[in-house]
Formats: C-alpha cells, sequence, structure tokens
C-alpha cells in the first residue's frame, strides 16, 4: 500500500493563501498547493497542487514522478470529501496516453517526461469552478517533431465528476503518427478492476476494438472502472474503440491517424461513487444524454429465510460484442452476441435496490457472500418495472490434497459451474493455507454439477485433478485430491522458479500472504516478490519465507515509463532504486545494490528495447550492462513478430557475438487468482547442494538455466548450458540432453548460431526422450535446445558454448 505521511499544508481558496485546513475553511471549490492532503496519496512535491470540491478531490504530479514514470501533469490521487475533510486515496494513476504505455521520447536531448511546471496550471472561477491545464508533448521516433498535447481536467462545485479534454495537435510539415491508440487510462490502487463492457472474459490483452469499432458497434463499451466495497472510481474515453489492460490498470483509446497540420480532441470523465456498484456510470450517460431511451427497475432482495438483504449484488447482464485483431491474439475475428455483466447496483439497509437503464433485454441475479444466487430473471425493460430476488443457501468447501507417496501438498483450486462476476465475493480461485495445506472456502450451491481442479506444478511436474459433485445448500463439501508428481527436476539439482510476480502495492491486487500462499501452491521452489519502484513487501515476503525454511529472492521492478529492469537479490536495507535516471544509471544502481539486473519485457510498449532510440542516455554503452532479457508466458517462437520470439532473437545476436547475456523467465503477474498467475511461465537454474536464493540467481548469471512453460530439460554433463566445451579430436560436439513433458512432447530442436541443426517430432509421448544432436563447427559457435508440447508451450535452454579445438 502507499505510505501515510503527515504534511504541512498550504491551501489557496479563492485568492487566499492561509496555513493549515480545517473543515470550515474550504471553499465550494479550491486547491491546496503542495503536498496532498489526501489520505495515503502520493503526490507529495512542493509543486504540486491538489483540486476539490465538496464530494471529491484529485491530486496531479507536478513535482512528483508520474506513478508510471510517463509524463507529469498526470492525477496521482483521487478522493472522496467528507463533511470537509479529505479521504483516503482510492487510485494509483490517470492519466491520458498517446500511444498504448509508449512513453515520449526526448527530443533534441530535450526531457518530455517530466513538463515545465510552469506548464502545469490550474484556474479557479470564483469558488465554482477550477480548470486544470497541462501542456505536455510527446514524440517517438521517425517524426521530425513532437505532437503538441494540452490535456484539460475540470471540476465543478457539487460534482462528484471531472470532465477531461484533450487536444494533440501534430504541426504542419510534420510527418504522420500513424495508427495511434490514445485515449485516457485507470491503475487500480491494489483492488478490483471492470471493463470495458463488451471484452469478455477480463484477460490481459493489448489492441482489443471495442464499443465504436465499426465492426463492434457495441454502445455504453468506453468506461473502465476499479472498485472496493465501498467505492468505484470510472473512467471514460467517448468514442472509445481500441482497449488495453490487465488487472491492474485498464485504458479506452481511439484508434486513428494523427496527421499534419491537424488537430484532434479527446474527451472523457472521470466518475466517483461512494459505494462499489456501477450501476451509477451508465446512469450518469443517461443524464448526460436525455436521448436515451430508459427506464427504472427496482425490487427488494431477501436472503435463503425471506429477510431482507442489505450489501447484495443486483448484477444486469446483457450480450456484448469486441474484436481480436492480429496485436492482441494473432488473429482479426470479432466475437459477437457475448453475455456478459453490463453493470450490477448494491442493495441498501433495507435490502432495497433502484436503478435507471437504457432500455434493453436483460438477464438479472443476485449475488450476495456465502450463498447462491437467485434465479435469473429476464426483463425486457421498456418502462418501470419491479423485479424481486432472493438468494439461496450456500455451501463450504473443505479440500486437501496429497502426492503419490501421501505427502500433503499445496494446490489452487478452480471451480467452474458457479457464477462469480464480482471479485470482492470471493470469486472461483482458491489457494490452500500453507501452515494447514487445507483450502476452506464458501461456494454456491447452484442446482448443476460443480467441477473442483486442482493444481501444484501443473503443465511442469504434474497434472491438474478433477472432482466433480453436485453440493446443497448447507453442505461442506469435503475431498482429498492425490496429485501424483510426474517429473522431479529437484532430484538432478533443478529448481524452478518466477522471476516477476507482483504484490499489493499500485496496481497489484495480491496481498503479501496471499502470493506467498499462491507460489507454494504451485510448486515453486523459491518464493519472490517485486514490486514497481517499491520495496516494502521484501521484508514480511522474506519473513514468511524464513517461517517455512524456504529460499527467498528480493526484487524490485525499477519502472521509469520507457522500460522496466528488475533487480534480483536487491539489497533492500538501502533505499529504493531511483527509476529518473538513465538507463546505465539505472543498471549501475542494482549493481551497487548487489543485484543482477534483468530487462523486463523488452518488446512491450513499456519495454526498453522498443523505446531505446527515444531515451536519453539509451545507446551508451552502460546500457548494455545488464544480465538479462526476460521471456514471458506470451511466447510463440512460430511468430517472427511475437515480442518473446523478437527477444529470443536479440538474446541469441549477443550469443553470435560471444557476449554472455543470458535469459530470465516471468509472469509478469499482478493477480494471483487470474489467468496470469504465479509460475505460468518458470525459470529453472542447476544449483549444487543445498537450494538458497543466491546460488539460484547466480547460477542463472553462469547460464545454467532454462525458461519453460512445461518442457523440463536435464542436460548431459558436457551439454550442462552456460558452460564452455571443446569438440573432439574428429572435430565434432555432440550436445545431449533428456526432454520430457507432461502435456506429451511435440517436438525438440536443436539450435546452433539461430538456425536448426536437427529438428525431432514425436507424437506427444510423455516419456523422458534423450536427445543427441552431432555438430561439426568451423569456428567456436553456441548450441541449445527448443522444445515445443502438446499445449504448444515451449521451453529454450540458454547456450552451450563450443570451442573448435585447434
Amino acid at each position: 500500500m502507499k505510505f501515510r505521511r503527515k504534511k504541512a499544508l498550504k491551501v489557496l481558496v479563492m485568492s487566499a493563501l492561509m496555513a493549515g485546513i480545517s473543515a470550515t475553511s474550504l471553499a465550494a471549490v479550491g486547491v491546496v498547493q503542495g503536498p496532498t492532503p489526501i489520505d495515503q496519496g502520493m503526490a507529495n512535491s512542493a509543486e504540486d497542487f491538489t483540486i476539490y470540491n465538496d464530494k471529491i478531490a484529485a491530486s496531479f504530479a507536478v513535482g512528483s514522478n508520474n506513478y508510471w514514470n510517463m509524463t507529469t501533469g498526470s492525477i496521482l490521487d483521487i478522493a472522496m470529501m467528507k463533511d470537509g475533510k479529505f479521504g483516503t486515496d482510492l487510485t494509483n494513476d490517470i492519466e491520458f496516453l498517446n500511444d498504448y504505455w509508449t512513453a515520449t521520447g526526448s527530443w533534441n536531448g530535450e526531457d518530455l517526461l517530466h513538463t515545465p511546471v510552469k506548464d502545469i496550471t490550474y484556474k479557479l472561477e470564483g469558488d465554482k469552478k477550477v480548470t486544470v491545464t497541462a501542456k505536455t508533448r510527446y514524440w517517438t521516433e521517425g517524426h521530425k517533431l513532437p505532437l503538441n498535447v494540452t490535456i484539460q481536467y475540470t471540476l465543478e462545485d457539487g460534482k462528484n465528476y471531472i470532465d477531461m479534454k484533450t487536444v494533440v495537435e501534430n504541426p504542419a510539415g510534420n510527418d504522420a503518427y500513424l495508427n495511434m491508440n490514445s485515449g485516457y487510462s485507470l491503475s487500480t490502487l491494489a483492488v478490483n478492476m471492470f471493463g470495458p463492457f463488451g471484452f469478455y472474459p477480463d484477460v490481459k490483452r493489448t489492441g482489443i476494438r471495442i464499443n465504436e469499432d465499426s465492426e463492434v458497434n457495441t454502445k455504453y463499451g468506453d468506461f473502465v472502472v476499479t472498485y472496493g466495497k465501498n467505492y468505484a472510481v470510472a473512467v471514460n474515453t467517448d468514442h472509445a474503440n481500441a482497449y488495453k489492460g490487465s488487472s491492474g490498470y485498464k485504458d479506452v483509446y481511439v484508434n486513428r491517424d494523427i496527421l499534419p497540420g491537424q488537430s484532434y480532441t479527446y474527451t472523457g470523465e472521470i466518475l466517483v461513487i461512494p459505494n462499489g456498484e456501477t450501476a451509477p456510470i451508465i446512469e450518469r450517460k443517461i443524464q448526460k444524454d436525455p436521448s436515451i431511451k430508459s427506464g427504472v427497475i427496482e425490487g427488494i432482495v431477501r436472503d435463503p429465510n425471506g429477510k431482507p438483504l442489505p450489501n447484495a449484488y443486483v448484477i444486469f447482464n446483457k450480450p456484448g460484442s469486441y474484436k481480436k485483431t492480429m496485436k492482441s491474439d494473432g488473429v482479426d475475428q470479432v466475437m459477437k452476441d457475448i453475455m456478459q455483466p453490463f453493470v450490477w447496483k448494491i442493495t441498501d439497509k433495507d435490502g432495497k435496490y433502484k436503478v435507471t437503464l437504457p432500455q434493453d433485454s436483460y438477464d438479472i441475479y443476485v449475488q450476495s457472500q456465502g450463498t447462491t444466487p437467485s434465479d435469473v430473471q429476464h426483463i425486457d425493460l421498456k418502462g418501470n418495472t419491479v423485479a424481486d430476488f432472493q438468494v439461496k443457501p450456500g455451501a463450504k468447501a473443505a479440500l486437501t490434497a496429497v502426492d503419490e507417496k501421501g505427502k500433503p501438498v499445496d494446490f489452487k483450486v478452480v471451480v467452474t459451474g458457479i457464477k462469480s462476476d464480482v471479485k470482492g465475493l470471493g470469486g472461483s480461485v482458491y489457494f490452500t493455507d500453507p501452515a494447514t495445506h487445507k483450502a476452506d472456502f464458501d461456494v454456491s450451491a447452484p442446482e448443476n454439477e460443480l467441477t473442483f481442479t486442482a493444481y501444484h506444478g501443473a503443465d511442469y511436474t504434474s497434472k491438474p485433478v478433477e472432482f466433480k459433485t453436485f453440493v446443497k445448500g448447507g453442505q461442506t463439501v469435503q475431498h482429498q485430491f492425490v496429485i501424483p508428481q510426474l517429473i522431479h527436476p529437484e532430484k538432478t539439482g533443478w529448481y524452478g522458479n518466477d522471476n516477476h510476480q507482483h504484490a499489493d502495492h499500485g496496481d497489484g491486487a495480491t496481498t503479501v500472504p496471499e502470493l506467498f500462499a499462491a507460489q507454494m501452491a504451485a510448486g515453486l521452489d523459491l518464493n519472490l516478490v517485486l514490486d514497481h519502484d517499491y520495496i516494502g513487501n521484501i521484508k514480511p515476503m522474506r519473513e514468511l519465507a524464513n517461517q517455512y525454511n524456504r529460499p527467498f529472492i528480493p526484487n524490485v521492478e525499477v519502472s521509469p515509463g520507457w522500460g522496466h529492469w528488475g533487480f534480483l537479490m536487491v539489497n533492500d536495507k538501502m533505499p529504493c532504486p531511483d527509476p529518473s535516471l538513465t538507463p546505465g544509471e539505472i543498471i549501475q544502481q542494482g549493481h551497487d545494490r548487489d543485484a543482477l539486473v534483468v530487462m523486463h519485457h523488452p518488446f512491450t510498449d513499456y519495454g526498453f528495447l522498443t523505446n531505446r532510440a527515444g531515451v536519453k542516455g539509451g545507446n551508451d554503452p552502460s546500457a548494455e550492462n545488464f544480465e538479462f532479457l526476460e521471456l514471458q508466458s506470451t511466447m510463440d517462437l512460430s511468430n517472427a513478430k511475437n515480442m518473446d520470439k523478437r527477444t529470443l532473437d536479440v538474446a541469441e545476436g549477443y550469443w553470435n557475438r560471444g557476449i554472455k547475456k543470458y535469459l530470465s523467465a516471468g509472469s509478469d503477474q499482478h493477480d494471483a487468482t487470474s489467468n496470469l498467475y504465479p509460475g505460468i511461465i518458470r525459470m529453472y537454474s542447476h544449483v549444487d547442494g543445498k537450494l538458497t536464493g543466491r546460488k539460484f540467481v547466480n547460477a542463472m548469471a553462469e547460464g545454467k538455466a532454462y525458461v519453460t512453460m512445461g518442457p523440463i530439460f536435464t542436460p548431459a554433463e558436457r551439454s550442462m548450458f552456460g558452460t564452455t566445451q571443446q569438440t573432439a579430436a574428429d572435430g565434432t560436439y555432440t550436445f545431449e540432453t533428456k526432454v520430457q513433458a507432461v502435456n506429451g512432447l511435440k517436438e525438440v530442436q536443436v539450435v546452433s548460431e539461430g538456425k536448426p541443426v536437427e529438428t525431432k517430432t514425436f507424437d506427444n509421448t510423455t516419456d523422458p526422450v534423450s536427445i543427441q544432436v552431432k555438430v561439426k563447427p568451423e569456428h567456436d559457435t553456441w548450441v541449445n535446445v527448443i522444445a515445443k508440447d502438446g499445449k504448444d508451450h515451449y521451453a529454450v535452454s540458454n547456450p552451450v558454448w563450443v570451442k573448435v579445438k585447434k
């Protein structure tokens, strides 16, 4: 979480400068100059300022960095106001993005990320209105001049929303900025997110087409929201037709070309809601557009005993559509008429609800904590309608698991066959308690069969195990899974870890205990935590690892807007590294902290190799001083445009020059219950003797490691990855390894200098396979191995260096 700070404040109310704040001193609309008065806010510079009215407040990054180290002038903190007091920060970041998360470059040596203070201003109109204006610029390689980007935020008296307007001007005579995805972005503060309507299910994607895309044409799909039990904050981009997002951030864009001599206007709104419901977002749209034909649905929700049920979620479902694209999924495909949540309303203390929605057809049901959802009612809303609901008794689950020897193991369990649309109500993914190896949780008891699927080392050393049953209300489901471990890499000194896992700072949504439990359930051999520009979660994770006698890797993700860096085995007794430095200086900070440095996701929109040409110091020799290049679970080595294939190509380029830059593997998970979970991709390192975090990372630095999403390698001694071997007297070298995959082995390829030497195919065998390939190089070279399993999941090793015997 963000640090709570006590501050001395200077308050500008109308034109009067006063020391301190009292409930009676605040104007209807005003500005606080200096560190934010918002509880746990991050705008802590004397040059920052906070705008407010009687309902909401927002703090702007002027002297402080933007949270993501993108362009300053954005909103760092949002809070509700009550009785003249500033509430707790509700968001991580709200900003206008020019093209996905691609940061502006340095133009002619000028730093465009840090907007001059004089260009971020506010204007008060009496005590009724305040407008913030940020005059920024945006440049990327291939353009003569930057874009002029003027962003305005307007707050009026009595409103719980902030209007946003951005004008993007491309100067005459400049190059066109083509295929730009520009719009407003919202980052959560370690809680839940939803939207946009139309894109379902909610998975991490870039480049999905939504809302006003001509092939999608789904109304009301222009908003995203972060929510907790007692609040929701929504952001929309009018006329949005594109989306990028994950569990931690969601953005809605307009996709277009920005042509020379033209200006383009983007509008949107930030809406702050004083409880965790989303229906007010649509009600606000109806308020703004009287042409929308609407109706009112109201009623009462009762518990299983017939009593009024407060804090129940009345969920309105309707069909939506979206389009997959080559960027998002490697295919252009419109996904039509998918029934999905549209909005939800929370019942009051008397179990009542009332909501205004567009006239349409809705499937409506109710969810609440510890119960089974109500029956679905289909309503064609044409006017005012009454719909009452009653939830049903819930059930409980008490599950355990053992391996093939009867030893208790931790595991993740996924429940299918239940409705789970509001994340705050528990969801469908649970983890065992490492202290008891038991998973105890509430579960719905619908009339259909439920499937409980247990995972421990799944896809790597074991396979998922299912248990199917019908559940009755009031019942406790008890079951013990048997999860046989089919492969034992640890017996030959190989240990697996996921080197990129976030906890609950910033946009992370997993507490340290939950992350620890998820790592244990995944069957990872080490524990690790990192957060964006924050080391506060290292200590509690280390304490848990010590409690369970587990090896631990402290890490931090240094996150300038142009590229992120991991510091494996970082010394957290030193200050958190500074993300505002040059690449070489950031890397040196890692080495000064006893860490080995990973270039994270090099070819994402916020990856260093995407933005390098525009980064100050990006081509300095010191920018080459990192140790590892990261591969992620998006890896598809059959696609030359895949970002992980491009990263591997870069690594092979280093190897071809004899430079020992090795691989790292990281999920980049921010929510352990999502489909991007701890251990979805793994780094296996070879360690002799007792496993420690330092030994694991040092083995990576020696190249004695490989990245995998399934297949397991066991190389022969003379084929240990990272080692240097000599050709035999006859000028040949034999590469030898065993390969096994629990999902079946499909293909193994031995590669030298990026080109296949030999490819062997298999009929999805799950037996270990011995690979022996003889090469006869004419000069010093390298050899590595790539495998693919029955799920088309890859494994790729570091190279064996082969010296030709003279």
